[in-house]
């Protein structure tokens, strides 16, 4: 009797399409920046789980090369070619050998609790499908891995991985055994890839300040000062408008119309204000009091509150993140006086990003807008840039 599989050749054959379409989509929606180059290589040994094949050979070997792109922090793009040998056992006289060409994904679930340095290590999970060459036979075949690397230095890394694999046998064939082909592989993972590069923040244009004269707060040396406000922008919380020292750069004024950027310096996956440190004994309190100041003196002034997000995570982790950002502003606004209907808040997740200033740590930052009375805040990015 031949066993009935709830995973059909056609039915996988169909998610292999769904995959590389979804693929395909995922990295035009990520910016090329993100997508850098991945290497892994993966030597095993490997052993069947079901006869007829664990009855015709005995352990083997396999080794697989992956060559992918970045997604992101959590996800790697990646095509596989994989041979596996398995020698013949007593009483046989041909040797196994199958060859895999397979597209699919490693996920890294856990990599927004480990340092950015280590984007080649962790734990990670792989799942590949496509076209496996057995003998003289086309076939569908799958595996799933699952590991553990070592970053070793900032471009390489050194693991453990456990795969299983499963090659999908033809109902339809009368001359062949209809069970699949089920293996196991426990080996060691190599991973190649470009080292870290801490992203880009405003202040990596150099530009030269006012002379020391003109700009008491810029060093004699160089720095860089965009908004030339005479604030280097490495202290400067609104480094692309001007604005007086008192308030870090910050024009302090959003009622007058002209929308007012600000770099709050949350942490990363925190919507949590910066609270004072030995190291960094600034907070964006005289910011935000002086904002809350100008609106409480304008009673025609409303001003909406949007957060926003870097690209890491997903977008509606994002949008949700933003949000809880632009609500912890507005809560410490609404602490000083204003009525919550004065300062409404939204968030744009990583969406409406400063373009073209490809930074991480300026995205996640915090607008005031003024909006008219009865008016809501803004929706579309559209509506965001009037």
């Amino acid at each position: 009797m031949r066993s009935t599989r709830p995973l059909t050749a056609r039915v996988m054959r169909r998610a292999l399409v769904a995959l590389a379409l979804t693929l395909g989509v995922t990295a035009l929606d990520k910016p090329a920046a993100a997508q850098d180059f991945r290497l892994h290589l993966e030597p095993a040994v490997a052993l069947w789980l079901d006869t007829p094949q664990s009855d015709r050979f005995g352990p083997g070997l396999y080794f697989a090369v992956r060559p992918g792109v970045s997604l992101g922090r959590f996800v790697d793009l990646q095509v596989s070619y994989a041979l596996l040998y398995t020698p013949k056992a007593n009483g046989f006289t041909e040797n196994g050998s199958a060859h895999f060409l397979t597209m699919g994904l490693r996920l890294r679930p856990f990599a927004a609790l480990m340092a950015p340095e280590t984007n080649l290590g962790g734990f990670f999970v792989d799942f590949d499908m496509g076209y496996v060459r057995t003998d003289k036979l086309d076939r569908f075949g799958f595996d799933v891995g699952m590991g553990y690397g070592f970053q070793l230095t900032p471009g390489f890394s050194l693991g453990l991985v456990a795969r299983y694999g499963q090659i999908v046998q033809s109902d339809d064939r009368s001359d062949q055994d209809p069970n699949d082909g089920q293996f196991l592989t426990v080996g060691l993972d190599f991973g190649f890839g470009p080292a870290y590069e801490p992203p880009m923040t405003l202040s990596d244009e150099p530009r030269e300040c006012p002379p020391a004269a003109v700009a008491p707060t810029c060093p004699p040396v160089a720095c860089s000062d965009m908004d030339k406000d005479e604030i280097c922008d490495s202290a400067d919380r609104c480094p692309t408008q001007p604005g007086p020292v008192s308030s870090y750069g910050c024009p302090m004024n959003p009622c007058t119309g002209t929308p007012l950027i600000v770099r709050v310096q949350f942490p990363y996956d925190s919507s949590d204000l910066p609270v004072p440190r030995d190291d960094a004994p600034q907070t964006m309190d005289p910011v935000l009091d002086a904002v809350a100041r100008a609106v409480a003196q304008d009673p025609t002034c409303r001003v909406c509150i949007i957060g926003y997000a870097s690209e890491e995570g997903s977008v509606p982790y994002n949008d949700a993140l933003s949000k809880r950002r632009s609500a912890a502003v507005q809560g410490y606004m609404n602490a000083r006086g204003l009525a919550l209907p004065r300062i409404p808040s939204t968030g744009f997740g990583e969406r409406c990003q400063l373009a073209p200033i490809k930074s991480l740590e300026a995205n996640r930052r915090v607008e005031f807008r003024r909006i008219d009375q009865g008016a809501s805040c803004p929706a579309t990015c559209a509506e965001q840039a009037r």
